[in-house]
C-alpha cells in the first residue's frame, strides 16, 4: 500500500468507511490513495435466497429494533447507550442490536423477517454517500427501513417516496423508531406493500 500512495497513477476504491478511515488516518496516512466508493443497492442482495415466501404482519413481530453492523463509537452512542434506556422503560420488548460474520446470513435473515424496524446508523459519519447495499439486505424482510440522514439528499427523497424508508438525524433516530414501534402496535400503521413491490421490482442501474 506505501508504494500505491507514493505512486501517481495508483488510487484505491474502498466500499468499508471502517477500512477507509484506518487508511487515512494514523499511523499509514493514506489519505492521497484512497477514495471512499460507496457501494449501491444490490439485486438481488446477498439475502434473496432467504426471503419469506408469506410476509408476517409488522404487529406480529417480536422483535421491536435490530441493527447488524460493527459497534463503533458513533454507533455505540446512537443504539446501545438509548436502547439500554428503551429497555429499562419498556421491559416486555425484544430488542436486537448486532454484528454479524458472513457465514450466520441465516441468523441475520431470522431476525430482520421478525423485526419491527430494520435500523442503519453509519459507522463514522454522516457527510458519506449512504450504505444503500443494506437496503437491500432489509427491505425484502417488510420491516420498516429506519435509517440515519446522510450527505445524498436526492437518493433519500427517492428511498422515502419510492422504497417507504424512513430517515432521521443522529439525536433522533431512536426516538424515531420508539414512535414508530407505537403506531405499529397501536395498529395505526398502514399497508407497506407497494414499498415491497419496488424492492422486488430491482433498481437497474
Amino acid at each position: 500500500m506505501t508504494a500505491c500512495n507514493n505512486s501517481p497513477n495508483c488510487v484505491v476504491f474502498e466500499f468499508s468507511e471502517y477500512n477507509y478511515e484506518k487508511a487515512v488516518n494514523e499511523p499509514f496516512n493514506f489519505r492521497d490513495s484512497f477514495v471512499l466508493l460507496p457501494v449501491m443497492t444490490q439485486s438481488p442482495s446477498r439475502l434473496a435466497p432467504y426471503h419469506p415466501k408469506v410476509q408476517r404482519r409488522l404487529e406480529e413481530r417480536l422483535i421491536d429494533v435490530v441493527f447488524f453492523g460493527l459497534i463503533t463509537a458513533r454507533r455505540r452512542k446512537i443504539l446501545t447507550e438509548k436502547s439500554f434506556a428503551y429497555l429499562r422503560s419498556h421491559p416486555q420488548k425484544i430488542h436486537v442490536v448486532e454484528k454479524v460474520r458472513p457465514n450466520e446470513l441465516q441468523m441475520m435473515a431470522d431476525a430482520y423477517m421478525n423485526s419491527k424496524i430494520c435500523l442503519v446508523a453509519h459507522a463514522f459519519s454522516d457527510e458519506s454517500g449512504g450504505e444503500y447495499h443494506r437496503l437491500s439486505e432489509i427491505a425484502g424482510f417488510g420491516c420498516i427501513p429506519l435509517m440515519e440522514r446522510f450527505a445524498d439528499t436526492i437518493g433519500m427523497e427517492r428511498y422515502e417516496e419510492c422504497g417507504g424508508v424512513i430517515f432521521s438525524g443522529k439525536e433522533d433516530l431512536f426516538e424515531t423508531a420508539i414512535d414508530i414501534i407505537a403506531k405499529i402496535d397501536q395498529g395505526v400503521y398502514g399497508s407497506r406493500a407497494k414499498y415491497l413491490d419496488w424492492w422486488n421490482t430491482g433498481i437497474d442501474w
